[in-house]
């Protein structure tokens, strides 16, 4: 702790107080820095925000945070959650050091105090769940169950005075059967109450969302029910839930419910729950984005939309009312993309904009409603994601269970302003035939997806190039004559996909295998997003989009998933007009992503070891006059 010690000391920060043997706060001025070791194998993204709270609450509250294993380091600007680089040097300008302070209420620090507590009370509850196999069989199914209680109880909450209606429980409220002194006094009964009343409150209209055809969207499935019988585990749930001490508001003490939480702390720790606990290996091959990939395209795309100003963030329909900005991605899974996108523009809306606080409030509500927009085929991560969602204050998003995104009609071409997407890929993913054993069968459905996405190419094989058509299910021959393929990654689909549903000038953000940027047989893709090179101008002609940028990702970026190939974030933004210029294009390569994997586990190296922060402000500040 000593070298610590002397480091922090040597950036002129002066009186030093233990806390433990691990811990220790140096001061300069009214500048507080947090400083703890913990043990490499620690060093992960939930331990850091957790620290960081920890910091948040110590009075007087801490205004950075460094958290290291001696080696590794996380730096963060403690009073507005944020990532900084390192901890600035008091040698330095002093204006650096008091970036971002205020002042947090005590509200505030109870809500940062209660994060690492409620953590450490949801993996708990998911390994008593998970222990006590009831009507469980995985992981997953475990985090389903407990996103149903987390829903009743937020429901609960916000409908204190909901009489039920149906059933051997109707005329009860709601309120009096699902506390954890209920089931502890009726057992089985009470379970069954609570069995009963969830098949009512799981259509509640406040969470049901209105897709584009009018169609309704809820959160769970007609016939989706609690499959939970163990009294015990109704009630360590619900006490977890419902017990969460006092609070003092306005100098009034009483006891606290999770309404009460500031922020998104709630939803932040679902979020740990998922990272840690959800299982994504298996025939779905499904996984989660590293929140680094997300964080980093969220800050892009919201700049590129808000660098003319506010308008599109603020545009509404004169006749409805209702924004007109929408955000998608069609292969959600738990919705990283889409609350990292949804928290930045909150940010954005309540603290970078003048003028009514109000009014921005109350448009930022009905963002949440209507201007975010995801699709997965898989039930269980629509569930996931909706209830994330719900977390993050967005009830009634627009997410929905589609059979397959490729193909789904419920939503319109050209009317997307941004879609952030990591589709599933797979080199021979869609393809007209299957092998059984040794034999090779037709595959009607897959041959059925490559006509529709061949529906833009005319009878003479010529490409129509429409801005809403769809061509990838084809390729061109050696006389630039466009044919059905027999087989074709999904990835190359979704480009195509997402280019239609886009708006003219729309931005696309997805994940793709680096394949497609780089393989000699995907340079008709290429072609086709960005246009042919005219040999003598140098320039590129045709083609749907303009590359605005290139971010080569590491190897073990979704090594934990078991996808080995190596990928890259793919930044495109549609053409306005077929003659619209290629420009210079940002290209990064990020040889760190704040983590590795060793032994199949995700070891955190703090943001000093990810290059995504440096290449998104390099971004951001635009490219270089000589490149302009």
């Amino acid at each position: 702790m000593q070298e610590l010690k002397d480091r922090i000391k040597g950036l002129g920060y002066e009186e030093i107080k233990d806390i433990d043997d691990a811990t220790f706060i140096a001061s300069y001025k009214d500048v507080y820095v947090y400083v703890k070791k913990v043990d490499e194998e620690q060093l992960r993204p939930e331990l850091v925000t957790a620290i960081t709270f920890e910091a948040m609450v110590t009075d007087p509250i801490s205004t950075y945070a460094w958290i290291t294993n001696g080696t590794s380091n996380a730096y963060a600007l403690v009073e507005e959650e944020m990532a900084i680089s390192e901890i600035p040097s008091v040698f330095e300008d002093e204006n650096k050091l008091y970036i971002g302070k205020r002042q947090l209420t005590d509200r505030d620090k109870w809500s940062r105090g209660k994060y690492q507590e409620l953590q450490e009370k949801f993996d708990g509850l998911h390994e008593m769940i998970y222990a006590n196999k009831d009507h469980v069989n995985n992981s997953n199914d475990v985090i389903d169950e407990f996103s149903k209680l987390i829903f009743l109880e937020t429901f609960r909450l916000y409908h204190p005075e909901y009489k039920l209606t149906k059933g051997n429980v109707g005329g009860r409220l709601f309120n009096e059967i699902y506390s954890y002194e209920y089931v502890e006094k009726y057992k089985d009964k009470a379970v069954q109450e609570i069995r009963e009343a969830f098949k009512e409150i799981k259509d509640h209209a406040d969470y049901v969302a209105i897709l584009d055809n009018g169609e309704k969207a809820n959160i769970f499935s007609a016939d989706e029910y609690i499959k939970l019988e163990n009294p015990n585990i109704y009630i360590a749930v619900l006490k977890a839930l419902q017990d969460l001490g006092p609070i003092k508001i306005d100098g009034v003490e009483r006891p606290a419910t999770l309404r009460d939480l500031t922020g998104d702390v709630l939803g932040r720790v679902f979020d740990v729950l998922l990272r840690r606990k959800y299982e994504n290996k298996g025939g779905m091959g499904i996984y989660l984005t590293p929140r680094q990939i997300t964080e980093a395209a969220a800050e892009m795309v919201l700049h590129d939309l808000t660098k003319d100003g506010a308008a599109k963030l603020i545009a509404k329909d004169p006749k409805t009312g209702i924004p007109t900005l929408r955000i998608g991605d069609l292969c959600c899974g738990s919705a990283g993309f889409l609350i990292k996108i949804l928290q930045k523009m909150e940010y954005y809306l309540l603290n970078k904009l003048t003028g009514d606080k109000k009014q921005y409030e109350e448009l930022f509500e009905q963002l949440k409603e209507h201007s975010f927009i995801g699709a997965d085929n898989s039930p269980g991560m629509i569930l996931k994601a909706r209830i994330n969602m719900a977390l993050h204050g967005a009830p009634k998003c627009q997410i929905f269970q589609t059979r397959n995104s490729l193909v789904n009609t419920r939503l319109k071409p050209g009317t997307f302003d941004a879609i952030l997407t990591n589709p599933p890929f797979s080199k021979t993913g869609i393809s007209k035939t299957i092998k059984k054993g040794k034999t090779t069968v037709e595959n009607p459905e897959g041959a059925e997806i490559i006509k529709y996405y061949s529906s833009d190419i005319d009878e003479n094989g010529q490409n129509r190039m429409n801005p809403y058509g769809l061509s990838l299910g084809s390729k061109p021959d050696s006389r630039g004559r466009w044919k059905e393929v027999n087989s074709v990654d999904p990835a190359v689909l979704f480009i195509d996909r997402n280019l239609q549903l886009l708006k003219p000038g729309g931005l696309l953000m997805i994940v793709v295998p680096d394949g497609i940027l780089s393989n000699s047989g995907d340079k008709y893709v290429r072609e086709y997003i960005m246009g042919k090179k005219n040999p003598v101008t140098g320039e590129f002609e045709g083609g749907k989009a303009i590359l605005k940028a290139v971010i080569s990702l590491p190897q073990e970026t979704f090594a934990l998933s078991g996808a080995g190939a190596k990928t890259s974030l793919l930044y495109l933004k549609k053409k306005e007009h077929p003659g619209e210029k290629q420009g210079p294009v940002f290209m990064a390569v990020a040889d760190e992503v704040g983590f590795t994997v060793k032994q199949n586990i995700e070891v955190q190296l703090g943001d000093d070891h990810n290059d995504l922060l440096k290449i998104v402000e390099a971004y951001k500040k635009g490219m270089p006059e000589d490149m302009e």
